[in-house]
């Protein structure tokens, strides 16, 4: 009897082990990339004008695009034009990479901020697609913040009458709950994530703004980063924030000077066309963000906003 059953077992095993083997070689039918069929269906959930972009983003993305249609095909039809934005504008890193499940959480709670805001409702379209609802600025680690953020926050963006107060609270409130401070030469890299910077609890200004943007950005307040590649008088480098009240303010992250009032606002109503300002953009523009720690990196769009800052009083 106990021979008969190790014959059993020996059977059972091999057939295992050649299941296991025989499944390695064949592919797998849903890490595949989808059909053009499954990808034109997809494109018809969007509207007209993101279809064209959303097609070409699906054929870069190769077999993510399954990732990508599960994100379109699992939020309610009145988001799915933000989905559209995202998924058209993305870079091609994360394009290839990012999941379903990240993309259609980051749009929910997005969505969700906005409605509880004092300001939710006056928000244009547009500038909650570039400037509220990215999850990301730059090259940096595709941190899944949003959920945190809004936890810890949400309550101060309601609480406040106005965008301005709001802003001026949180730049405060949120790097002391955080535990992050400025240092250029303890933080480990000046592109930081969120998360790496509260790791690390110290940031360049680069990692300052990255953090204030989306924290920002996680109760509904429309934020994006301005720099400077460098000073007229050669002083070096700027990173800060530029948040959207009905026109766009500036802010030195982790400083509590008000809005449009900072240390470089002599130096910036100096500048000029050889010294340009540029603040990022989600959506793609013909201008690219000169990342000073990457300059081979072309992937993140930019605006031309030197003219904002010339002059200023």
């Amino acid at each position: 009897m106990k021979i008969f059953n190790k014959f059993i077992y020996f059977i059972f095993f091999s057939a295992l082990i050649h299941s296991v083997w025989a499944n390695q070689n064949i592919p797998d039918k849903e890490m595949s990339r989808p059909s053009m069929a499954v990808i034109k269906k997809a494109v018809d959930l969007v509207a007209g004008e993101y279809q064209k972009s959303v097609l070409s983003a699906l054929r870069k993305s190769g077999r993510n695009a399954r990732e990508l249609i599960y994100a379109l095909e699992n939020v309610s039809l009145r988001q799915r034009e933000g989905m559209a934005f995202l998924i058209a504008n993305m870079p091609g890193r994360d394009l290839v990479a990012l999941k379903g499940n990240f993309l259609v959480e980051n749009e929910i709670l997005a969505y969700q901020a906005m409605s509880e805001v004092p300001w939710g409702k006056d928000i244009p379209p547009a500038i909650f697609f570039n400037d509220v609802l990215p999850y990301a600025s730059f090259n940096e680690y595709r941190d899944n913040w949003r959920a945190d953020f809004y936890k810890r926050f949400i309550k101060i963006a309601k609480n406040s009458k106005t965008i301005d107060q709001a802003v001026i609270a949180l730049n405060k409130y949120a790097f002391d709950a955080l535990h992050v401070s400025y240092d250029a030469v303890k933080r480990p890299k000046p592109d930081q994530s969120p998360n790496e910077s509260i790791r690390a609890r110290y940031a360049s200004c680069t990692g300052l703004s990255i953090l204030l943007t989306d924290v920002l950005r996680s109760v509904g307040i429309p934020a994006r980063i301005a720099a400077i590649a460098m000073w007229p008088d050669g002083s070096g480098n700027h990173t800060w924030v530029e948040i959207w009240d009905g026109h766009w303010r500036y802010i030195e992250a982790d400083q509590p000077s008000p809005l449009d009032h900072t240390w470089f606002t002599m130096k910036a109503s100096r500048t000029d066309s050889g010294h340009p300002i540029y603040a990022t953009s989600f959506k793609r523009t013909r201008l690219k963000f000169p990342m000073r720690w990457a300059l081979n990196l072309k992937f993140v769009s930019a605006i031309d906003v030197t003219e904002n800052y010339r002059n200023l009083k």
